[in-house]
């Protein structure tokens, strides 16, 4: 795991730009860049946390689903 020990101070999310495009059959979106900041050894672990928990909630509403839903 790489160590990010810089922080700009900068708590916004990162943005992602899109460009919108047409298709003869359906909208479509392409990726014209992606921004990347370099991550603290705290936001890293929150990142983390905060996936694990949407992983589990996952799993959870999976398991009680009874398979009469998709799950997300």
């Amino acid at each position: 795991m790489p160590k990010h020990d810089a922080d700009n101070g900068n708590n916004d999310a990162a943005v992602i730009p899109l460009r919108a495009t047409r298709s003869s059959t359906r909208d479509t979106w392409r990726v014209v860049r992606i921004d990347t900041e370099p991550m603290t050894a705290q936001h890293y672990d929150q990142a983390v946390t905060a996936l694990a928990a949407l992983i589990e909630h996952w799993k959870d509403r999976r398991d009680t689903n009874d398979g009469t839903e998709k799950a997300a």
